[in-house]
């Protein structure tokens, strides 16, 4: 079963009707979707996608109270009542709520971005996730796997760097006009948008009173250097965290964004003194850099990491010389394990339904751990495109 409330337009067509096609191929599949709203959920534009495949049953939930789908259906019995009646074994969610999959028979997993920079992958690489923005949490491995997963590691960590052309932190700074002589704490927005539900997770409303609280918080000593999501450049209304900044007389700076999507977040990862994360993906970049940081979220993050809880504990621990960065060894091990063991391309033609059970009913695989990684090296050259 597939229970898609907050998927988009963009989710669907490049990501879910392939994982939809493949299950059906093989297995009885039940789709239950909303109708278009706030840009989730099926449209007009879906229908040729799914033309040719009435061997699927589609559940249309279109019920007059079919928005709170986004946000929390903990309440909406009909729902239930059909979930129990189509009792899947395995459930894939695009879902924002993770009170109402709790409730779904089978085993339950969500489809998530698989982007971990400063890998490289293609935008719609995804994960089954067991829920939405654990980072960094590793299973407990044999020592023959921990050996196996450090062997890939060491060539993958190499031509991780190697991809990308960083700027010295000399010129960094000269080209974010950000001073040598202050503390940089850097401050990756999320994407803030109509279409965005996942944010009723995060610690506060919006960007703009992110930056608020957490500028209060630095000295004249320290400046909060800004990145904001390539999303929200492209799609958002940027006035709120704009005048954010100006509040801030002169504690947070907003970065010009690069023309490569991300990497003005993976300098700033790079050439900071401490970030500061929420549920952003930027984590990763500062895991593979050893840049120290702050995670407010009250979702789990690997212990490796060594993230502090609050953003006075890193301040403290940054003005004092005594952040601990993530574990390097560690890190390269998760990097490995998560391209070779989790990330996958739904448009891969080499993948089936058995592959896809597999990565739900069978997390830790190692047969899995060299084909992957041959065929997203295989595959570098449409990521370079």
């Amino acid at each position: 079963m597939f229970y898609l409330p907050v998927v988009t337009p963009w989710w669907f067509t490049n990501v879910v009707v392939h994982l939809i096609r493949t299950m059906a191929r093989a297995h009885d599949v039940h789709v239950l979707i909303a109708p278009l709203w706030r840009s989730t959920g099926i449209g007009e534009e879906q229908v040729d996608l799914i033309a040719d495949m009435g061997h699927v049953f589609w559940h249309l939930l279109d019920g007059p109270d079919h928005p709170v789908l986004r946000s929390d259906a903990s309440d909406q019995d009909d729902l239930f009542d059909l979930v129990d009646a189509i009792d899947p074994q395995l459930v894939l969610c695009r879902s924002a709520d993770i009170a109402t999959p709790a409730r779904f028979p089978g085993v339950v997993r969500y489809i998530m971005e698989g982007a971990a920079p400063p890998l490289r992958t293609a935008a719609n690489w995804v994960y089954l996730a067991p829920t939405l923005f654990d980072y960094g949490v590793m299973p407990q491995l044999s020592e023959e796997q921990a050996a196996k997963l450090d062997e890939l590691a060491a060539p993958l960590w190499a031509e991780m760097h190697a991809q990308i052309d960083w700027p010295s932190k000399e010129n960094w700074l000269a080209q974010t006009g950000l001073r040598s002589d202050k503390c940089i704490i850097g401050l990756p927005l999320e994407y803030e948008h109509e279409e965005n539900f996942f944010g009723q997770h995060h610690r506060y409303p919006n960007n703009a009173e992110m930056i608020a609280g957490i500028a209060a918080k630095l000295g004249n000593d320290h400046v909060l250097a800004v990145t904001n999501h390539p999303l929200n450049e492209l799609y958002s209304d940027n006035r709120a965290v704009e005048q954010a900044i100006v509040a801030s007389a002169g504690k947070a700076a907003l970065l010009d964004s690069s023309e490569v999507p991300g990497d003005a977040t993976l300098a700033l990862s790079k050439h900071c003194d401490g970030m500061v994360v929420g549920n952003s993906k930027s984590w990763s970049a500062c895991a593979a850099l050893g840049t120290p940081i702050a995670r407010l979220s009250d979702f789990a993050t690997g212990t490796w990491v060594n993230a502090k809880n609050d953003v006075a504990d890193l301040l403290t621990a940054v003005g004092q010389n005594a952040a601990t960065p993530p574990d390097p060894a560690q890190g390269k091990r998760w990097f490995a394990f998560h391209l070779a063991n989790n990330a996958f391309d739904p448009t891969d033609p080499a993948l089936n339904a058995d592959d896809l059970i597999a990565r739900m009913s069978t997390p830790v695989d190692p047969v899995r751990w060299e084909p992957a990684l041959s065929r997203y090296r295989a595959r570098q050259w449409e990521v370079a495109a």
